[in-house]
């Protein structure tokens, strides 16, 4: 006689997201461990996060036609990054379905120029910027700026791509004559002088629910996340947290947004923002009760946000590990971290192929930056 058998979870929640990256791969296990159905769009099933659900269909991010047949089987759709074309996504989308955070918002965040006349308009202290459409546009930039700024393009840039550091006439001559092509569009941001950088991440709900990770020092190499540690203080982060409180309950924001500060004396000045989890947040897997891909899920599924994060060490530092070189990886498996390794089939250099995180009760984080640090160079990445 057959044993009659029952779904586990009544009415299981499905949730969809397009790209298969590192952190469409922590969503889903983190989902997974909430009891969420996670399906993933991406090109390949060895994508990283494709690796990890049952719920993987091929096709591409940005062709209507794939987007179409995906949304079919997820009730609330999330994004791994914020370079999804909205039009494709608004396209294919059928009025039942939730979007998290909104189209509206992920174009916002998307456009550097918008990003930055959002900040300004709910007065978040960022640098002074201008758009640059055209040549004559880029030369008055130059001017204004007493040729020291930074050019971004206001589409498509992560870990440095598409930006350009002007630091005198002549780099901004060779800048001028490289760039023909103004279809894409730029942003001209001041040159801030900055002692070191800082990020923190910021979750919402629909319910106006609202926390945020602790802020941490970020440091930069080659303009991509080498590591970060904390929990650090600064006198202007409350009155920066209430800012950005305020910003993302005007607009309606619901999901992870993180940012970038530079740190000028007294000052925090937003550097860049993302509509998405984080990087510089990685570190919260391990020290602290909740991290930021769980509580994105919950944001999205307007679950509660009012349980106390808490931290489960005094310090704590998270490391990269970049790509520098194409050969195979031999991974030492004894370090004393806790490594995460994302299953990326290929190694080149500039690719990030995982990170470690230490937490520690006795050691300061300096020390601890040093011994992660040191672990790290055995991987020989």
């Amino acid at each position: 006689m057959p044993v009659k058998t029952s779904s586990a979870i009544k009415n299981p929640l499905s949730i969809g997201i397009l790209g298969g990256g590192q952190l469409a791969r922590f969503l889903v296990e983190k989902g997974q461990n909430l009891g969420l159905t996670m399906w993933v769009l991406s090109d390949s099933k060895n994508d990283p996060a494709a690796q990890v659900t049952n719920h993987w269909v091929k096709g591409n991010p940005n062709d209507s036609n794939d987007i179409s047949e995906f949304l079919k089987n997820v009730s609330i759709l999330t994004f791994e990054s914020e370079f999804a074309d909205v039009n494709l996504v608004q396209k294919a989308a059928t009025k039942k379905l939730q979007i998290f955070p909104s189209l509206s918002d992920i174009k916002a965040f998307q456009d550097r120029f918008l990003q930055k006349t959002l900040l300004e308009t709910h007065q978040i202290t960022t640098s002074p910027f201008l758009k640059v459409s055209s040549t004559d546009e880029l030369n008055r930039s130059g001017e204004f700026f007493n040729y020291r700024y930074v050019l971004k393009k206001r589409f498509g840039g992560y870990d440095g791509y598409g930006t350009f550091i002007v630091k005198n006439k002549t780099d901004h001559l060779k800048i001028v004559q490289s760039i023909t092509d103004f279809k894409i569009g730029f942003i001209a941001e001041a040159f801030i002088p900055f002692e070191f950088e800082c990020a923190a991440t910021f979750f919402r709900n629909k319910k106006d629910q609202w926390t945020h990770t602790p802020l941490v020092f970020s440091k930069q190499s080659q303009s991509k996340c080498d590591y970060v540690y904390g929990p650090i203080d600064h006198i202007a982060f409350n009155k920066m947290k209430k800012k950005i409180k305020s910003l993302m309950k005007k607009i309606d924001y619901v999901g992870a947004l993180t940012f970038e500060f530079f740190v000028n004396g007294n000052e925090l000045i937003v550097n860049e923002t993302a509509p998405r989890v984080h990087n510089s947040a990685h570190y919260t897997l391990d020290a602290l009760s909740q991290d930021q891909f769980t509580l994105h899920l919950k944001s999205v599924m307007n679950w509660d946000l009012s349980i106390p994060i808490e931290s489960r060490s005094k310090q704590f530092c998270m490391v990269n590990l970049v790509g520098s070189n194409e050969n195979s990886v031999n991974i030492p498996y004894d370090v004393s971290g806790t490594l995460y390794w994302y299953g990326k089939t290929q190694n080149r250099s500039g690719r990030k192929m995982g990170h470690i995180n230490y937490t520690s009760n006795n050691l300061s984080a300096q020390s601890l930056l040093k011994l992660a640090q040191k672990e790290r160079n055995r991987f020989k990445i």
